[in-house]
């Protein structure tokens, strides 16, 4: 599975950071979710409202990644895969 900024391989996920891959162990990541945020544009036509689909991951360091995706499906679509690869992955949003 690959998104522009994202792709789920056999031992990991890689996620793209400036100009570089980073990879990340299945393993490492702790809770995953999807975050939905509405964007407020103003054009020269007037006002656009748009939605930015988000993977957050939580790893077990505390370290909270917010990677970029291309649509909700997508996301839904890694987050089946996440569970596959480890199922001890915590999955939604949790407030504290």
């Amino acid at each position: 599975m690959e998104d522009k900024k994202i792709k789920l391989n056999e031992q990991n996920l890689e996620y793209r950071k400036g100009f570089k891959w980073i990879a990340l162990s299945y393993e490492e990541i702790e809770k995953a979710y999807l975050r939905i945020e509405e964007v407020n544009g103003t054009l020269c036509c007037g006002r656009a409202n748009f939605d930015m689909y988000f993977l957050m991951l939580q790893l077990k360091g505390g370290e909270l990644l917010k990677l970029e995706c291309t649509s909700k499906e997508s996301v839904k679509k890694m987050l089946e895969l996440l569970k596959e690869k480890n199922d001890k992955i915590e999955f939604g949003y949790k407030a504290k």
